[in-house]
């Protein structure tokens, strides 16, 4: 049976770029490298295509393990809602210690906007989105413009400020934290779940009060922030709701535009996170960024 239709095109189309390279970083014991690599989302015809804004989208996996790719089909509705997305990965903590995962999440931003051009990206419309350990990385991003030591390698003559920021359950205040057992289930872990040894992982073995606050992205905050949207869910047993609670009130005390959404009966890394209505609200704050 033959048939002729008319077609209208009625929605972008997108392509999927993987295994790209944004930075190359020391490995084993520093003694070789490898490279840091970022998928993307992109519209598929790109000459002469408008610049959209950009998600630079973390991965969690409490600093020891990361997949960049592992989310990509639920980044697809805000691919299909005009952004360009950049899942990435970072060293985790059994590669390096604090801060070399914020030095790596800073790399792909600049990378970013170093090659905004090849990848439709408006780089004036930047932002960081996380889960869990990524958004301990997605909050720091949003804090630390103006801390300098953080940015290292390849393309220094770019930003890594990002112009908002969407923290989903991370860990953004380890200020408090000590590399004593007791210490770490009194004061941060709060009798949860998140093992002691990761942190200790990711702040380095013996590691002190400067240490954990270098790590605390509430430290940084500013009247400068940049926008930020928090999502936390009730039943949490991983990271205590204590911790997006402190990130709120710090940015309401210096003024920042932010949202705090408490999610009923979502556990750590619940699949309510990621239902159309919860992604609609994160696309209504990132847009009236946009």
């Amino acid at each position: 049976m033959q048939k002729q239709l008319h077609v209208e095109r009625k929605r972008e189309v997108l392509s999927l770029i993987t295994n790209v390279t944004f930075a190359s970083v020391p490995c084993w014991y520093g003694a070789s490298r490898r490279d840091l690599k970022m998928d993307l989302i992109v519209p598929k015809n790109r000459t002469n295509h408008p610049a959209c804004p950009a998600i630079v989208w973390i991965c969690g996996g409490a600093y020891r393990v990361v997949n960049r790719s592992v989310w990509l089909p639920e980044m697809m509705r805000f691919a299909r809602a005009g952004y360009v997305v950049a899942s990435i990965e970072y060293r985790t903590s059994n590669e390096a210690i604090f801060p070399a995962q914020l030095i790596d999440v800073k790399a792909a931003v600049r990378f970013l906007r170093a090659h905004a051009k090849a990848f439709c990206v408006d780089p004036g419309r930047i932002y960081a989105m996380g889960e869990s350990a990524g958004g301990t990385m997605a909050s720091l991003l949003g804090v630390t413009d103006d801390q300098k030591e953080f940015d290292q390698g390849d393309h220094l003559d770019q930003s890594s400020a990002v112009q908002g920021v969407v923290d989903y359950y991370g860990v953004v205040d380890l200020s408090d934290a000590s590399a004593e057992r007791d210490r770490m289930s009194a004061a941060v872990n709060q009798s949860n779940d998140v093992p002691y040894f990761a942190f200790e992982e990711f702040l380095g073995v013996g590691y002190g009060k400067a240490e954990a606050e270098k790590a605390s992205a509430i430290r940084y905050i500013s009247d400068k922030t940049p926008p930020f949207m928090i999502l936390h869910g009730t039943k949490d047993t991983v990271v205590p709701m204590a911790q997006s609670e402190k990130l709120y009130a710090a940015l309401q005390e210096k003024d920042v535009p932010c949202e705090f959404v408490v999610v009923e009966n979502a556990a750590h890394g619940d699949d309510l996170f990621y239902q159309d209505e919860m992604t609609d609200l994160v696309l209504s704050f990132l847009d009236h960024l946009s």
